[in-house]
């Protein structure tokens, strides 16, 4: 596993923008990567999420080196989703697609089966209504059969991402770039700390219900599937975040904060702030 590295800028707006320009230098590098056979690789697998990991999309345009990038052999992916309607502006594919990827599509630039979503939750309004109060119920059995109904449709909505990142990646599937964010709680993608889908290993994706941050209902990629990747980055700015990043770092794989597990083969880098590194 790559040694972690630490990038600390002196605000938010500054890391955002720098990394904007770390992602699209990132990206030809990896477009330019030489194979063992002397030729150039066909694709390149970058995994998305929300919040502030998302928001250098909407800069990565405006640098200079964009114009370079053969967007047609680059693969979008996502750590984990919201198990929303497609509509709902809580995806983190929504967010993603208005920040850059509609733009590349509307141009010519990307294919839109690059985009890799995760499911969405095809039910009616009253239907998800109804569920999300069940969900919440007094009644032990109404609970529990709203609660064993949505663990049906997140497993295969988890099982469906799983053979498609297997269908596109072989048996072993490995994303090149990984971008992540932490939350103030330590949680990255959707793995929370005091629920177990942060301790499975036999998966690539699962489904997470009773979510402690809205929405309840998500689909993230598992704790391996993430360390795995070639190059992983988080992105975490802000002072609520400093107690949270100061457990991560003090000690791996520790469930009370989940972004611990995380890791990268070849390149792990943290981008954050000076408020966000107080108590280093």
């Amino acid at each position: 596993m790559a040694t972690r590295k630490l990038v600390v800028y002196p605000d938010k707006d500054l890391m955002i923008q720098a990394g904007a320009q770390w992602f699209a230098l990132a990206l030809l590098d990896l477009l330019a990567e030489r194979l063992p056979d002397s030729t150039h690789r066909t694709r390149v697998d970058v995994a998305l999420s929300g919040g502030s990991a998302a928001q250098p999309l909407g800069l990565v345009l405006d640098d200079p080196l964009a114009e370079a990038i053969d967007w047609s052999r680059v693969h979008f992916w996502w750590s984990d989703e919201r198990f929303v309607p497609a509509y709902d502006i809580d995806r983190n594919a929504l967010e993603a697609r208005r920040l850059l990827l509609d733009k590349l599509v509307a141009d010519g630039k990307l294919p839109e089966s690059n985009i890799h979503e995760m499911a969405a939750d095809v039910r009616s309004t009253n239907e998800i209504a109804d569920a999300m109060a069940n969900a919440e119920s007094d009644d032990d059995a109404v609970r529990a059969a709203a609660d064993a109904a949505n663990d049906a449709l997140l497993d295969a909505a988890a099982r469906d991402y799983e053979a498609e990142l297997i269908r596109e990646l072989g048996p072993k599937p490995t994303i090149d770039l990984m971008i992540l964010g932490m939350g103030p709680d330590g949680h990255y993608a959707s793995l929370f700390p005091g629920h177990d889908e942060v301790k499975v290993t036999d998966r690539l994706a699962v489904g997470v219900n009773h979510s402690p941050k809205m929405p309840p209902l998500r689909v993230s990629l598992t704790a391996p599937m993430i360390a795995n990747s070639h190059r992983t980055w988080f992105f975490a700015a802000g002072a609520s975040k400093a107690d949270s990043l100061a457990h991560v770092f003090s000690k791996p794989n520790n469930p009370n904060y989940p972004s611990s597990y995380a890791n990268g083969v070849d390149e792990f880098i943290w981008f954050s702030t000076e408020e966000t590194v107080t108590k280093l």
